[in-house]
């Protein structure tokens, strides 16, 4: 029997278009892993009329692991930084940080990102590592096949 394991998607709004790429490429990867069942939350989900601040902080204390799509947009934004951040970044929940979009680490406030281990690409091709925005097509199947397997390794030595 696989273990479930339950995402919650951290993102900013202004990267809707690239989260859902990256979100769909990852579905993919996730879903016929042998050992974990995956489930991904994204404020999508939350329905017509309910308290949407309620559901993203029951959403966030529930999950496993959460996913930091990381962006300019991602640390600009008040609500990420101060509501969903900070039981990620003080380690009361488990992260996994992930660069969608480049930022820069010597001059962007990385809201204590900086002291964590960031997921980017990195390939014999390029002369640094990628954020998932800077990949072409085909590797932006690396990036999430590559992070798949890191998640993974992740999960086996918990």
């Amino acid at each position: 029997m696989r273990k479930k394991i339950n995402f919650f998607v951290c993102y900013s709004h202004r990267n809707h278009e690239l989260v859902e790429s990256f979100l769909e490429k990852l579905i993919d990867v996730l879903a016929p892993s042998a050992n974990y069942e995956y489930s991904i939350w994204k404020d999508n989900k939350i329905e017509l009329g309910a308290d949407w601040n309620e559901e993203i902080l029951t959403a966030r204390d529930n999950c496993d692991l959460g996913l930091l799509l990381i962006s300019p947009s991602f640390l600009a934004s008040k609500y990420i930084t101060e509501t969903e951040l900070p039981e990620f970044v003080s380690g009361k929940k488990r992260a996994i940080p992930v660069m969608l979009q480049p930022v820069s680490f010597k001059k962007h406030d990385l809201k204590g990102l900086g002291r964590k281990q960031i997921f980017r690409l990195k390939h014999t091709g390029f002369t640094k590592p990628r954020s998932y925005y800077e990949c072409s097509s085909k590797r932006r199947n690396d990036f999430v096949l590559e992070l798949f397997e890191k998640i993974e390794d992740i999960l086996d030595n918990q």
